[in-house]
């Protein structure tokens, strides 16, 4: 039961603005469960599986375009800033391919500094904090009308280098992302189709330089029906949550999240500090 609570929560933030490792660390103090990468892993590939179904048509169509692209270009049809300005989905697979760059780039340069932040709940408080300033600051001023046709490598650029960040815990991936395309002035329903089709990539490499640790734990009946229960749950929120934002970002503001990280990082910073102070 803990462990399909898990999934639920992290299907659930992962796609929300609101810090899916927060969330698992949070609550995986809270079960007193340890924290287990092999499971980690799991329930983001489940969330990535969600990801990819709900736009199963977009990445066909994207894949479709970038593989004619790069055909007109071996045959010198026509050259690539022809293709990059006359071809939208051409363009939106350049920009993908540029923000998993930059994405991968930060993640590799400050893996190691960032994956140590786990075990500090002050930290994840912080970084909350941080995710609901970003949100704020890119509704304040992100009032973009930017459709592909518009979208920049240097736009691009930036929003793969917030992705790179947002390894940190409590640095909502989906939160800064977003509002990084916002700040950037994409139109809302692209700032939100970009960002969770950037997070396939991300997901899915981060998932596959750890797929070691699946093999380990799912050696054992209790280690396997974890893993399974786990990516079921996470598979089905995660899906769900997909279609709840992609409704929300269209029709109002995304601040709320931004109140609710502030609020969540704000207690678990005083949290940290009690429990500190009393030596637990």
């Amino acid at each position: 039961m803990r462990y399909i609570l898990l999934g639920i929560v992290q299907g659930l933030t992962e796609f929300l603005p609101v810090s899916s490792s927060a969330h698992l660390v949070i609550f995986h103090k809270l079960l007193g469960v340890p924290l287990n990468l092999a499971f980690d892993v799991v329930v983001h590939l489940a969330t990535l599986l969600a990801v990819v179904i709900y736009f199963w048509q977009d990445i066909l169509e994207i894949l479709r375009w970038f593989i004619v692209g790069m055909y007109k270009l071996a045959t010198r049809n026509l050259k690539f800033s022809e293709l990059y300005q006359r071809i939208a989905l051409f363009r939106m697979s350049i920009l993908l391919i540029t923000g998993t760059f930059f994405t991968a780039l930060i993640g590799f340069t400050f893996k190691d500094y960032f994956e140590g932040l786990f075990s500090s709940t002050f930290a994840v408080g912080c970084f909350l904090i941080l995710t609901a300033g970003l949100i704020l600051l890119a509704e304040w001023i992100g009032q973009g009308t930017k459709n592909i046709e518009k979208v920049t490598f240097w736009d691009a650029a930036f929003i793969g280098i917030l992705q790179g960040a947002a390894i940190a815990p409590g640095l909502s991936r989906s939160g800064t992302t977003i509002s990084a395309s916002l700040m950037r002035g994409l139109n809302r329903k692209l700032a939100a189709r970009f960002s969770f089709l950037l997070s396939i990539p991300a997901i899915l490499g981060a998932g596959l330089l750890e797929s070691k640790h699946i093999m380990q734990a799912s050696s054992t009946n209790d280690g396997l029906w974890a893993l399974l229960l786990g990516g079921i749950a996470a598979f089905v929120s995660g899906y769900l949550a997909i279609k709840i934002f992609m409704a929300v970002i269209q029709r109002t503001s995304i601040r709320g999240f931004a109140y609710y990280c502030l609020a969540l990082g704000t207690l678990v910073i005083v949290a940290s500090l009690h429990l500190f102070k009393f030596g637990l």
